[in-house]
């Protein structure tokens, strides 16, 4: 049976009057045109939100300044190592170790960071590593009481590596070290010490046997392993003897 076109409009206004209703729709009073997508407008804002949006906003907190007038004196420059925060490499953690300082020393040694041992007892060289790095230098004719013990940083990274950002600033900082503590020779353990201090990974370093310009000096610098790299890997301790050769006292050659 064929529909009416006025009773096909009929249903049709029928349908949507129930849709509306069904919706909550009472009647239709606007006669303008309203788009339903549109974003409510935002209700005006209050005094106090005026207020709140034309104050500025709060400056982050700044982070404390690195000091970079270090001590040029020996024992003033140990001191600050063992007691001042904003020495590069000492603000990782609130627990330091300080080094094994000895002035003018035959050998000086650097690692990168300190172990947990180290932070436990205040100074470096604690713990397996440490008596591990103690046989390294008795075995090559070293009191390891009469050598500088030092380090990149003497506080610990939380990750347990030094970032790359954190390097150039480290390195500037041990080169003061070593001006100051005035050493004959140079032993520097790990890849991070090879690379911030020497420029090359320790591979390289090892057989390259680069020497060390301090100041227009010359002084003789050797890489080898991590003592902590020769406890997890103790297959590697005989390539670190033949690195250490080059140190060897004569007397004990």
């Amino acid at each position: 049976m064929q529909v009416a076109p006025q009773d096909r409009a009929k249903t049709l206004a029928d349908s949507i009057h129930s849709w509306w209703r069904d919706a909550g729709v009472d009647y239709l009073c606007e006669e303008t045109i309203t788009n339903w997508l549109d974003e409510p407008a935002p209700p005006p804002a209050t005094a106090e939100q005026l207020v709140r949006q034309a104050a500025p906003a709060p400056s982050p907190k700044a982070a404390q300044p690195v000091r970079t007038d270090w001590p040029a004196d020996f024992e003033a420059l140990q001191s600050a190592i063992a007691s001042d925060a904003r020495l590069p490499g000492n603000g990782f953690g609130p627990a330091r170790a300080a080094p094994h300082a000895v002035h003018a020393p035959e050998l000086m040694v650097l690692i990168d960071f300190p172990e947990e041992e180290d932070l436990r007892g205040g100074n470096l060289g604690n713990g397996p590593v440490g008596a591990l790095l103690r046989a390294m230098l008795k075995a090559c004719g070293y009191a390891p009481e009469k050598i500088y013990l030092g380090a990149l940083a003497h506080s610990r990274p939380a990750s347990g590596a030094l970032s790359p950002a954190d390097l150039p600033l480290l390195a500037d900082f041990a080169r003061h070290q070593i001006k100051i503590a005035q050493p004959e020779k140079l032993l520097f353990l790990g890849s991070a010490v090879s690379e911030t201090l020497l420029g090359q990974e320790l591979m390289q370093a090892r057989t390259n046997l680069p020497d060390f310009n301090q100041d227009g000096g010359i002084l003789t610098a050797v890489a080898t392993f991590h003592p902590r790299t020769l406890l997890a890997r103790p297959v590697l301790k005989a390539q670190a003897w033949k690195d250490l050769q080059r140190i060897v006292r004569k007397d004990q050659a």
